[in-house]
């Protein structure tokens, strides 16, 4: 075990290890934690000792799952899920527990890309944790305390809606899941405007996200968050990523409400080296701050290698691009004080192996090998783009914000 940067490091043998961050939020310890796969996951029983000793631990260290996410082979979707939904039963006690699978190509090979946790342990009984449901089916997970309250959806699926018209399936699916998320945002006393991070995946990205631009676009404003009076918009990743046969788009989503001032400020994030995402068509922001007490909570959305004027830079220059999307990523925490070092989770998403290994040249040469990157193959949302990440930093401080 090995502490440093804030993080903690924990090597489980196998080639897998893990890299835990947390922050203090009111009676709470938010915990950001990633199992890296370092070298290829080829058989189940090395997937069994992964998912053993990751909700194993969860349960040591008295962890309650929020938001769940795997990377791996689209094709062992099933066979992963399984496994997952046995050895989740170390967590006693426990409700069902949704997850999200998203499928795609290891850049380490073998299996498993890696597993991204967001948990809370509570101080005391001071929060409550609950699984939410839509129509019979456990789509998320709620934390809620006399300060704040959290709501993490996960795979939203236009799927399980009774389609009647295959005609534009990304649109019917895309309505289906806006439905789920509004009657949950009724159930839970939440709006669309505090919602601070989605992950959009959609198989075939670079044959519909204008089309799917288009539809966020709609509704948004439908949900108020942009108007002439004023413009919202939560931080997002659209990336590339397998989802069930005919499953044209899935996502997870955070929302959070603060239920007094002093518990949490939440405001868009702007970038000295970019501009809005909404000026090139995208709806979305650079990224979401809150602010707490004496932390920040910083929701960075995929960035790519984009000039100001919203055009791909470095075109088929792999250690261009990618130096340049970890420029605009450090100036962007740069504006709250925080640098690449507070990142707490991350996913690099590479075109190709040649970008990969420049990726991992890179990292090393700056320094950055202990950040906690899963590496995935996946389009980006332009033909011309080799690489984006997304991320979330939290920033602690030894003395108060100023939220006033």
């Amino acid at each position: 075990l090995v502490e440093g940067g804030g993080a903690v490091f924990i090597n489980w043998g196998y080639g897998i290890s893990v890299n835990w961050r947390e922050i203090k939020q009111g009676k709470c310890k938010f915990i950001y934690l990633t199992v890296l796969v370092n070298r290829p996951i080829r058989n189940e029983f090395t997937i069994n000792f992964l998912f053993f000793n990751l909700y194993r631990f969860l349960r040591k260290e008295k962890i309650q799952i929020l938001l769940e996410k795997i990377y791996g082979l689209a094709s062992l979707r099933g066979k992963v899920a399984k496994i997952r939904n046995h050895r989740i039963k170390l967590l006693r006690n426990e409700a069902i527990i949704p997850f999200t699978y998203i499928g795609g190509i290891p850049c380490v090979e073998g299996k498993i890309a890696g597993v991204q946790i967001i948990g809370v342990v509570q101080d005391g009984k001071g929060a409550k944790v609950g699984t939410i449901y839509f129509n019979g089916n456990a789509i998320g997970r709620s934390v809620e305390t006399d300060e704040f309250k959290g709501i993490y959806l996960s795979g939203i699926s236009g799927l399980q809606g009774k389609n009647k018209s295959e005609k534009d399936p990304l649109f019917l699916q895309a309505k289906y899941i806006a439905k789920q998320c509004q009657s949950v945002f009724r159930e839970q006393g939440v709006s669309a405007s505090n919602i601070v991070q989605t992950w959009i995946y959609l198989p075939q990205i670079l044959r519909c996200y204008k089309r799917f631009n288009k539809i966020r676009a709609k509704v948004f404003r439908e949900c108020g968050l942009m108007s002439e009076d004023k413009v919202y918009l939560p931080a997002s990743t659209g990336i590339q990523g397998e989802g069930r046969p005919k499953e044209k788009i899935f996502i997870d989503l955070i929302a959070f409400i603060p239920k007094r001032k002093r518990a949490g400020i939440v405001s868009m994030m702007k970038s000295k080296r970019q501009n809005e995402a909404r000026e090139y068509g995208a709806t979305f922001s650079r990224g979401i701050e809150i602010r707490f007490d004496r932390s920040y909570l910083l929701h960075i959305s995929g960035t790519a290698s984009i000039n100001p004027e919203g055009k791909t830079i470095y075109v088929g220059d792999e250690q261009g691009q990618i130096s340049e999307t970890l420029i605009n990523i450090g100036a962007l925490l740069a504006t709250k004080e925080t640098d690449l070092r507070d990142i707490a989770l991350t996913v690099a998403y590479c075109k190709n192996q040649i970008t990969y290994k420049m990726f991992k040249e890179l990292k090393e040469y700056l320094g950055l090998s202990s950040l906690p990157f899963i590496p995935i193959y996946a389009d980006i949302c332009r033909s011309d783009l080799l690489f984006e990440v997304d991320a979330i930093a939290i920033k602690q401080n030894n003395c108060p914000v100023t939220l006033f």
